[in-house]
């Protein structure tokens, strides 16, 4: 058993205990500061955790609602399209075939008994009709009739020639037509009284 003794007077070894250790009081600072740096930073890496976590979900969210947008846009784009192709459709018979028809129309209800028509021909705003008749009043009748169409803008002055076939004397004649635009032969206070009504 070994025993140590410290034979320096009392006093000097109190002044020993009471002297400060600098390395040691270094050490032990470092120490708490690393610890107190540890603990900060996961502290701010848990807390950006959590609020990244946060943003993600937020993004998500905002990605499922995009999604759900466009395919009500191009769902909404689709109809609008098939839309257009049914007015292009409807605007192209109101160009192309309701004139000719709307001319058909007021041309038989102007036909005399004494005329008939041959042939005729019909280009976008204009027709050209050829026919006969017993005698040149009828025909000059039957123009005037045309020009009672709402469709028809105006009848060229026909001309005439007098043939005679299977015995019999007869008029053939020719006639040019002009035509309006067919949209503008609609009456405006049917459109606008129809565009009230659904507003």
């Amino acid at each position: 058993m070994k025993v140590s003794l410290d034979l320096r007077p009392r006093a000097l070894v109190a002044a020993q205990k009471k002297r400060l250790n600098v390395a040691r009081l270094f050490m032990t600072l470092f120490l708490l500061s690393f610890m107190l740096l540890g603990i900060s930073t996961l502290v701010w890496g848990f807390w950006n955790y959590t609020s990244l976590q946060g943003r993600v979900a937020f993004l998500e969210d905002t990605l499922s609602i995009q999604r759900a947008q466009n395919a009500r846009l191009a769902n909404e784009l689709k109809r609008l399209s098939d839309e257009e192709k049914v007015f292009i459709s409807a605007l192209k018979l109101l160009q192309d075939e309701l004139p000719a028809l709307e001319f058909l129309k007021g041309m038989e209800s102007s036909l005399p008994r004494g005329v008939w028509i041959r042939n005729f021909s019909l280009v976008p705003g204009k027709v050209s009709i050829q026919g006969s008749s017993y005698n040149e009043d009828d025909v000059v009748e039957f123009g005037k009739g045309l020009l009672d169409a709402p469709v028809v803008a105006a009848v060229d002055f026909p001309v005439t020639t007098r043939v005679v076939k299977d015995g019999q004397s007869l008029v053939d004649f020719s006639l040019t037509c002009s035509l309006r635009d067919f949209v503008a032969t609609i009456p405006t206070g049917s459109v606008s009284g129809k565009g009230a009504d659904a507003q």
